[in-house]
């Protein structure tokens, strides 16, 4: 069971890897701004989704990934957009994907749709103490992948029953691996 959990961001997305064989893996990758003009946008959506791809297997059981928010307070809204659906349109390639709000990723993190990002890490550290999680983006894609790796029937940490009532709430694929 291979279970993948991305949180799309132009400059730092994370990815987080449960396999029951090898454990836990997360990594952050970053695509720094390179311009403004059209081409350097588009150029940077496209580094950034070879970055990701590059860091997970050619075969998922499932992915799980953060959608972006229409609220966010930062510009480039168009190119979070792109991010997220050219990231799809590969993963849906390598297997099933499932979407997972923010508020939803929280509950699912630590029981609580409220939780701030500090909170998300501290769980997920004391989860996955043997997993490096630099930050609060390797956090969430930690706690996206746990989700994915719950439904595919992984022995992984268990869940807080708030925890559950989230992860029973999201779209999971008709049948498993």
């Amino acid at each position: 069971m291979i279970a993948v959990g991305i949180d799309p961001s132009l400059t730092c997305t994370g990815v987080a890897v449960i396999d029951v064989e090898g454990g836990a893996i997360t990594r952050r990758v970053m695509s720094p701004n390179i311009g403004n003009t059209l081409l350097a946008r588009r150029n940077r959506i496209r580094q950034a989704v070879a970055g990701v791809l590059a860091t997970i297997p050619a075969r998922i059981d499932v992915t799980v990934i953060e959608v972006p928010t229409s609220r966010q307070q930062f510009g480039a809204q168009n190119e979070r957009t792109a991010l997220y659906w050219f990231l799809v349109d590969q993963l849906l390639a390598r297997g099933p994907v499932v979407e997972v709000a923010p508020s939803s990723r929280a509950k699912l993190a630590t029981g609580s749709g409220r939780a701030t990002k500090g909170q998300v890490v501290s769980l997920m550290r004391a989860a996955f103490p043997h997993a490096h999680i630099p930050d609060d983006n390797a956090a969430d894609a930690l706690a996206l992948a746990w989700a994915g790796a719950r439904w595919g029937g992984a022995e992984v940490p268990a869940y807080l029953p708030s925890q559950e009532e989230a992860h029973a709430r999201l779209d999971w694929p008709s049948t498993t691996h």
